[in-house]
């Protein structure tokens, strides 16, 4: 059946402003370079209308951009307190909740709630990620890395190779709070 909803499925009208606006580009430019009258291209910014494959490849050449990267997953996504989706990296007493849905590997942020006595395990394990910090906000947070024991509290930081083989325990008699951030994300 053919599609008369004017609207595309992706929001591509945002994309190619905030290309035109990101190149210093104004709608008259972007008109001229396109051939496209200009009051076309700012309904197809605002999604009032939809393009014919040959416009929108025309619109795309005059801002210097790939049609495909219209479509590609957005870079901001708003993760809200709650909503974060839980997860289980291993070890013992610990919820993991993923904060940076939707990124493409750059980084993983983790928010995790660690009972008291809780442990990633006896035995060190080691994550294919070049550098990790993890965060105290609540409780404490004892960390083994090699032969060396921290122990981290609330605001302290630990920055490390993941690659290190590591583990860490809850020493204390209330919750701890940590957030992890692991680049990139294994």
């Amino acid at each position: 059946m053919p599609r008369t909803d004017p609207s595309p499925s992706v929001p591509i009208g945002p994309r190619l402003r905030a290309a035109r606006l990101a190149k210093g580009l104004t709608l008259e430019q972007v008109a001229q370079r396109s051939g496209l009258d200009k009051s076309f291209i700012s309904r197809l910014e605002r999604n009032a209308t939809a393009a014919s494959v040959a416009s929108l490849l025309k619109v795309c050449a005059a801002l210097d951009i790939q049609p495909g990267s219209l479509f590609d997953p957005p870079s901001t996504n708003l993760v809200r307190s709650g909503e974060a989706p839980s997860a289980h990296f291993g070890g013992w007493g610990g919820r993991d909740f993923i904060l940076s849905r939707g990124l493409r590997g750059e980084l993983m942020l983790l928010r995790t709630e660690i009972e008291p006595g809780g442990h990633g395990g006896k035995e060190p394990y080691s994550f294919p990620s070049d550098t990790d910090v993890v965060t105290v906000l609540e409780g404490s947070l004892e960390f083994t890395i090699g032969e060396t024991r921290y122990t981290l509290y609330p605001g302290d930081s630990l920055t490390f190779s993941g690659k290190e083989p590591h583990t860490w325990r809850n020493p204390g008699k209330s919750r701890a709070v940590v957030l992890w951030v692991l680049s990139p994300a294994p």
